[in-house]
């Protein structure tokens, strides 16, 4: 990271240089203040950072001169910095579930990968083991993934989706081998090890995969792994594929969610999803959830998603018991259930 310019800094990585240069004191009060996604995020990013030039340093610290005095300063991170900062200053129980999710979540190939295109990552790895294939697009952003995906020579694809799908872990020692070839491939410095994923991120990488592509390569992963293709078909469906339910039965599901949640769960639906619900409750019930959708405060994207995927599981039970039929042809375009 050290010959990172600073044009190239994320937000996260500008915190992390100055989170690495405050005393121990404002870092704890600093860390203390924010949610544990974005320490994670933060933490995530010491641990890349090596030693950082003085005029990188000074140029993020612009507005911090006061907080840490004048001069030159040499400042060095690292993973062992970062869990030194996490347990030096927060309480136990929370620097545990940080740590843990640290040392999960690094994303080092996606270092090594960032600053090239898809369509470039694509033909660069086309000719890789489906396993190699799988293992790095486990650890990048879903969207550049399923990018990815899309760019691959469509005989490649369903493999690759169904090695990820049944992915799970990975030895440290591999993940380390795999991130030295990426960095002689890609001309980039090396990281460390990183965690992969499963049947969920296969379907979120499926579902930036336009849908007609989508069908291909579900109709390749089927044919090798029905019983798995279902489980990644079950992760695809979402809140606002709950549209295609049919006026009954998606009374029969109203019927069974509170009517807080639904509040919540409207927060990022579809304007077609909101109509359907609207339209399935009495003009009473319909202008009591449109006032109190706007009466609700901020929320946290993950909190809406949580109940949101709270109604898909009553959704799933209510057509595992015969009570409404789920159509998985799918009501948009960008996603197949």
């Amino acid at each position: 990271m050290a010959s990172v310019a600073y044009e190239k800094l994320s937000g996260s990585e500008k915190a992390a240089i100055v989170i690495l240069s405050l005393p121990p004191d404002a870092i704890r009060k600093l860390l203390s203040r924010m949610e544990n996604n974005e320490v994670e995020r933060i933490l995530a990013a010491v641990s890349r950072c090596e030693e950082i030039s003085p005029t990188v340093q000074e140029k993020v610290l612009a507005d911090f001169r006061e907080a840490i005095g004048s001069g030159e300063l040499s400042i060095r991170g690292g993973r062992h910095r970062a869990f030194e900062l996490v347990n030096s200053t927060l309480e136990p129980d929370r620097a545990e579930q940080i740590v843990e999710k640290l040392g999960r979540d690094e994303r080092r190939v996606d270092w090594t990968l960032r600053n090239y295109t898809p369509e470039f990552i694509a033909a660069a790895i086309a000719d890789e083991h489906p396993q190699t294939i799988a293992v790095i697009l486990a650890q990048i952003p879903a969207d550049r993934g399923a990018a990815v995906i899309a760019a691959l020579p469509d005989t490649v694809q369903p493999d690759v989706v169904l090695r990820l799908a049944d992915l799970e872990t990975v030895s440290g020692d591999t993940i380390m081998e795999l991130e030295e070839e990426l960095a002689v491939m890609f001309e980039r410095e090396v990281g460390a090890s990183a965690r992969l994923g499963g049947t969920e991120v296969a379907a979120k990488l499926l579902n930036g995969v336009p849908k007609s592509e989508c069908a291909t390569i579900m109709e390749g992963v089927d044919t090798k792994a029905p019983e798995l293709a279902g489980e990644i078909r079950k992760r695809m469906l979402t809140f606002n594929d709950l549209e295609g339910v049919d006026s009954r039965g998606f009374q029969t599901l109203l019927r069974e969610i509170p009517t807080e949640d639904l509040v919540i769960a409207l927060k990022t639906a579809t304007d077609e999803m909101r109509e359907k619900v609207f339209s399935n409750v009495s003009s009473r019930a319909a202008e009591q959830l449109r006032e109190e959708s706007d009466l609700l405060p901020p929320m946290k994207l993950s909190e809406v998603e949580r109940v949101q995927m709270e109604i898909v599981d009553v959704a799933r039970r209510l057509e595992e018991e015969g009570r409404l039929t789920i159509d998985t042809g799918g009501g948009g375009d960008d996603v197949l259930v």
